[in-house]
């Protein structure tokens, strides 16, 4: 089957970690699938109009068009959607008639999505992993904006949500179509137990964007500093995409340095040894839908302490870690408490077991080519 993939989000030079988490879907499928993903974005110094550029990925091939960008943006924009329509056409010359679109996240590449419907009859599917659905984001999604993803949406062939909340959430406003919920993938041959902890300092591990509005990390930072006046047999370690200086001045400032470590941004294989080093993982979230690094942490046989937002409660229970209400410091303070205290407790094998069947690769890339088949198979 040959599929052609549009990526809202994206991986970057400057954003690596954008959307890292489709491009990971896409490789997962299987051989029967071939893949190719069509991307437009502006270049650098460039002489000629566009560029075209074809890179290897794991399992897909990634035709990428550089274009030179006009300073008026009304005409960016247009450009861009032309610059689509090349794309196709050279794809339909080099490598295949597309038998389905795949398009990941509604916005803003929904729009080429619902073009090629109309001009050429092109069933997409649509894979959802936005927090915009969110009640959080109830004053963003509004007005023309919500009005374009609302008939995206409705125009998919079928909806492929994270996470059974995130489709109430996109039901809620107003989103009717046939769902079938395909969660976050993990590879579970990188991500994978560590040895027997021997460390005397229990290590908490946070990984995220730092963002404070959705990830709420200073309420992390401001439970730790009470918890250091009650212990000191702890460190967390940070794994954090963007430098937010006012976060380590907190630590600074406030005597933390020896228990909170910022290591910045990791390649996977760093990741997935730190999971190996962790007693337990630590999410203060205000909203989410189906996080990566909660699915990557089970893999790794990690224990897992979160808010009970999104899609979370969905695959975390007493085996696998706690749950607490978002904002609540309190509880992250007592539920920390317990978790230095008794993380050894958890069955980490069966948390990976459960990863294993629930989460790996190759059955979710198995899950999303089936719901190709009966797409294109239907009439």
């Amino acid at each position: 089957m040959n599929i052609l993939h549009l990526l809202s989000w994206f991986p970057t030079p400057d954003d690596p970690t954008l959307g890292n988490f489709c491009v990971r879907m896409i490789d997962a499928l299987p051989e029967a699938s071939h893949s190719v993903v069509l991307s437009v974005c502006d270049g650098k110094n460039m002489t000629q109009s566009f560029e075209i550029k074809e890179i290897q990925g794991a399992h897909h091939t990634h035709v990428q068009i550089y274009v030179r960008p006009p300073k008026n943006n009304a005409v960016r924009k247009l450009k861009m959607l032309r610059m689509y329509q090349v794309g196709l056409k050279y794809i339909k010359k080099h490598f295949f008639e597309p038998d389905l679109i795949h398009l990941h996240v509604a916005y803003p590449l929904g729009q080429v999505a619902l073009l090629w419907k109309k001009l050429y009859g092109y069933k997409y599917v649509l894979t959802e992993h936005w927090t915009i659905y969110q009640p959080q984001n109830k004053d963003v999604l509004v007005g023309r904006l919500k009005k374009k993803i609302v008939r995206i949406a409705n125009n998919a062939s079928l909806i492929t949500p994270v996470s059974l909340d995130l489709q109430h959430c996109m039901e809620g406003h107003g989103i009717r179509n046939r769902f079938q919920v395909i969660y976050n993938l993990v590879n579970t041959d990188m991500f994978r137990l560590g040895e027997a902890k021997t460390e005397q300092k229990k290590r908490m591990l946070h990984i995220s964007t730092l963002r404070d509005e959705a990830k709420n990390f200073s309420g992390i930072l401001r439970t730790i500093e009470r918890l250091k006046q009650q212990r000191n047999d702890f460190e967390l370690h940070v794994i954090h995409d963007y430098e937010v200086p006012e976060f380590k001045a907190f630590v600074k400032e406030h005597n933390l340095s020896d228990c909170v470590i910022f290591h910045g941004k990791k390649i996977s294989a760093e990741v997935a040894e730190a999971y190996q080093k962790a007693d337990f993982f630590v999410l203060f979230s205000n909203f989410e839908n189906l996080p990566c690094v909660i699915v990557e942490a089970f893999a790794s046989g990690v224990p897992v302490l979160s808010t009970a937002v999104g899609g979370i409660a969905e695959i975390v229970s007493p085996e696998r870690g706690i749950l607490i209400p978002q904002g609540d410091e309190e509880a992250l303070l007592q539920e920390m408490n317990y978790m230095l205290d008794h993380c050894q407790e958890y069955d980490h094998e069966a948390i990976r077991d459960y990863a294993i069947k629930t989460f790996a690769a190759q059955n979710i890339g198995l899950q999303i080519f089936e719901a190709y088949e009966k797409v294109v198979v239907t009439a």
